[in-house]
């Protein structure tokens, strides 16, 4: 089960479910494309990542940085931000609104990334901290779909705009990544990137839902 069974299924529910959850928002053709294409720039990126980031790791041959079967190793951020990338470039290309997109798209990549993290921890022969980052995702799947559901009774956002899934998950994803990272120990530019992007999420929500011009207005009352 652990040998690439259950990234084939990932693989698999991430092109089944963004066909589905998107298929009557977006064009149909334009989506199965877009599943494909976000999903060869997540190993693709992903993989080099990992070599670069682990430089020297894979010195014997060249061929080592196409061996993922025999030489494991991925950057699941570095593919997540591939994702977000390819997402941008798409809604660019065909006039889409880039948050609205992101957060349509938003559980179909995490239940994939849930996938892929299952099949590590099994490889792992159930290790902690690959549990630990299997529960971490878990729980962003509850609350991104939360925050979808309630997000619009929200007195302090303001305009009730679609992007607050996407945006509130990012903010708070990040910052707990960040805690995990100074728990785990792992190196400072994660930190600082971890960090980074939770506060850009955090400062595009407040854009998006104008916050700020919500709290002006009641500070002057």
């Amino acid at each position: 089960m652990s040998l690439g069974i259950l990234r084939i299924v990932g693989i698999i529910l991430f092109v089944y479910l963004t066909w589905r959850n998107l298929k009557n928002n977006y064009e149909e053709d334009k989506i199965v494309n877009y599943s494909w294409i976000a999903l060869l720039g997540f190993f693709v990126v992903g993989r080099i990542t990992y070599g670069l980031v682990n430089f020297g790791i894979w010195n014997d041959s060249w061929l080592s940085w196409f061996s993922v079967w025999n030489k494991p190793g991925m950057d699941y951020i570095g593919g997540f931000l591939a994702l977000i990338l390819i997402n941008f470039i798409f809604s660019k290309i065909n006039s889409w609104k880039f948050i609205p997109f992101c957060e349509d798209g938003l559980v179909n990549s995490l239940f994939f990334l849930v996938f892929l993290i299952a099949d590590e921890f099994l490889r792992s022969k159930f290790d902690l901290k690959t549990g630990v980052y299997l529960l971490f995702l878990v729980l962003m799947i509850l609350l991104a779909n939360l925050a979808k559901k309630k997000y619009r009774s929200l007195v302090w956002y303001k305009s009730g705009k679609k992007g607050f899934a996407f945006l509130i998950t990012g903010f708070f994803a990040f910052l707990i990544l960040g805690f995990l990272g100074l728990y785990f120990k792992i190196n400072l530019p994660y930190l600082i990137l971890y960090w980074l992007i939770s506060l850009i999420s955090l400062t595009g929500l407040c854009i998006l839902g104008e916050v700020f011009n919500f709290l002006v207005i009641n500070k002057r009352r």
